[in-house]
């Protein structure tokens, strides 16, 4: 096993020189002190990758596993190299995060601006009630600003596996027991959406991840930035106001099916239960919220009546000869008029849009509507309305006699 694991090493050193070398570093393996840009008491790397004649480079350690002691040692010499502009000091190891890129040029972490601008994306998902995607967001967000943070005190750990990581940076008192617990819980959570175990997200764990992130974002960003410390509650704030504008529209759906219910059941009940609701609402102070409520109950009922009185007074509309002939006749736009008028008496006798008056004839079944200067002369039959004749106002007296009786 021993032999693996060395084996394993020299493997990750080789695979480094070589592609160091091939990106136009030049390479020594193993550096004696004498070789090294400054004096780092001693201490020997594995690999020396310099450009520029020798003012940037890496100074490399490849490790085979990673314990807080190790890294407690590397931390003095990490902070002595990032002392020296241009240079920066690289623990690799064989469980590092994958990256494309070279460890330690091309791959860069996000700056404290870019990993802000990423933060107030998080409201937008929110706006949009997209809470399981907001909090894979705001966990990259938060990956990131551990791993800048790292860099940025000089614990070479930034590319160990996420785990890992949080280990090291909780022994090395970057986080306090509740903060690496808090971001324990998160990781499982994390976890398990992103590996397709797909499952609704609690907004209370969104919003303790939030608080979080954004207690360790002010601590972590430089003392010097404080117009980046402002830009993280600025955003924090935006979110909240998300935060709060979707649990108000979540209150008002719910508020919407609980007075939808409530009109399903018999009146009395009905009328008791509202009583209790609104005498406890005016002792907790809530009266405006039970008014918004009951307001919500006469629009649920509203809603049922005129849907019931649609389905209830649907009528046939039936045309008598004479009538198609008559509407056949008309111009194009009187037609049109006429022909929607018609549409009306669907809904007899609750057709308030069009002024009708019972016909005073033999029968109890003959009424007469007003059309501008033309009358739709017509019988009513349950669900059943037969449009006798349409006449212009100046032929109703000759044709039917009775102007002077009929209500117009």
């Amino acid at each position: 096993m021993i032999d693996n694991t060395k084996s394993l090493r020299d493997d990750k050193v080789e695979s480094l020189i070589k592609k160091y070398r091939d990106e136009g570093f030049t390479v020594i393996q193993n550096p004696k002190a004498d070789q090294l840009p400054f004096d780092l008491d001693n201490y020997q790397p594995d690999i020396l990758a310099t450009k520029n004649q020798n003012e940037s480079g890496l100074i490399i350690e490849v490790k085979t596993s990673i314990s807080p002691v190790s890294v407690e040692r590397l931390q003095s010499v990490a902070e002595e190299i990032s002392r020296h502009p241009g240079w920066r000091f690289l623990l690799v190891t064989l469980e590092d995060i994958e990256a494309e890129s070279l460890p330690g040029t091309s791959e860069e972490l996000p700056s404290w601006e870019e990993l802000i601008d990423h933060f107030s994306q998080v409201s937008k998902l929110i706006e949009n009630n997209n809470i399981e995607p907001a909090f894979l967001f705001l966990w990259s967000v938060f990956e990131g600003a551990l791993r800048k943070r790292a860099v940025d005190v000089s614990i070479p750990v930034e590319r160990l596996p996420v785990i890992r990581l949080l280990r090291t940076m909780y022994s090395l008192g970057e986080l306090s027991i509740s903060e690496f617990d808090s971001i324990q819980a998160c990781l499982e959570q994390r976890n398990r959406l992103a590996h397709g175990y797909i499952q609704k997200l609690n907004s209370q764990v969104l919003l303790t991840f939030i608080m979080l992130a954004v207690k360790l974002l002010i601590e972590w960003i430089p003392n010097t930035s404080a117009t980046q410390k402002i830009a993280v509650l600025a955003v924090f704030r935006q979110i909240m106001a998300s935060i709060r504008e979707t649990a108000s529209q979540e209150y008002h759906k719910v508020m919407e099916i609980v007075a939808s219910n409530l009109n399903n059941v018999p009146t009395e009940i009905k009328d008791r239960t509202l009583a209790v609701i609104k005498e406890i609402s005016e002792q907790e102070g809530l009266t405006n919220n039970f008014n918004d409520f009951q307001h919500l109950i006469y629009e649920s009922c509203d809603l049922s009546t005129e849907s019931k009185n649609q389905q209830v007074n649907k009528n046939e509309i039936i045309l008598d000869d004479n009538a198609q002939i008559a509407l056949d006749a008309l111009p194009t736009q009187e037609k049109e008029k006429i022909s929607h008028a018609i549409s009306y008496l669907e809904k007899f006798p609750d057709c308030s849009e069009i002024e009708v008056s019972k016909l005073n004839s033999s029968s109890d079944n003959d009424f007469i509507a007003k059309v501008g200067i033309y009358r739709i002369i017509f019988e009513v039959q349950p669900e059943k309305v037969t449009i006798i004749d349409i006449v212009n106002y100046k032929r109703i007296e000759m044709l039917y006699g009775l102007l002077a009786k009929a209500k117009i």
